[in-house]
């Protein structure tokens, strides 16, 4: 019975224990594994979607940089104030090259309902002949800055006149301008 007790029971009961001590000591330490590994797990998913926004960051500031020349533009086809003085050059210059007399230019601001974008109406009187006119609203429908013709009205020569002037037509335009 000795080697019974020796060889068969104590092993038994130690491997109970074993058991048992597994249960109580290691099964704590490994739900706290378990977390471990899901928290290890959350972190690599969280480093993968920063990676992938620092990835869509660096190519918005790549297109960024490849639109600052189209900034730059809006910028000056929508300026900061109203800048009539670099209007008026402006204008003055389209008219000269266009072979036109600007003889007056009035300015009214808009009543604005937009949120951020004002609205310039000029009212310009220009004296010439109509391919002139026609050199000048090509000029304006090319530059920078935004102009909308709202109305165009001209006078010159009357029926039954003689002797009338092609060259001095007088042209009326109300153009609407836009500034932030």
């Amino acid at each position: 019975m000795p080697k019974l007790f020796k060889y068969i029971i104590i092993p038994i009961v130690l491997f109970i224990a074993s058991v048992a001590a597994i249960f109580l000591v290691l099964w704590p330490l490994w739900g706290n594994i378990q977390a471990a590994i899901a928290l290890k797990d959350e972190n690599a998913n969280n480093l993968i979607e920063r990676q992938r926004l620092t990835a869509n960051l660096g190519r918005l500031i790549i297109q960024y940089n490849g639109r600052v020349n189209d900034i730059a533009s809006f910028n000056e086809a929508i300026p900061m104030g109203e800048n009539i003085p670099e209007l008026l050059v402006n204008l003055e210059a389209i008219a000269s090259e266009s072979g036109l007399i600007l003889s007056s230019v009035d300015f009214k601001p808009a009543d604005s309902d937009t949120s951020n974008i004002e609205t310039l109406i000029m009212e310009i009187k220009l004296k010439g002949s109509y391919p002139a006119f026609q050199n000048y609203l090509r000029a304006m429908e090319t530059s920078l800055r935004i102009f909308d013709v709202t109305a165009i009205s001209f006078t010159g020569a009357t029926p039954g006149q003689g002797n009338v002037d092609v060259n001095n037509l007088e042209f009326n335009l109300t153009v609407n301008t836009y500034y932030q």
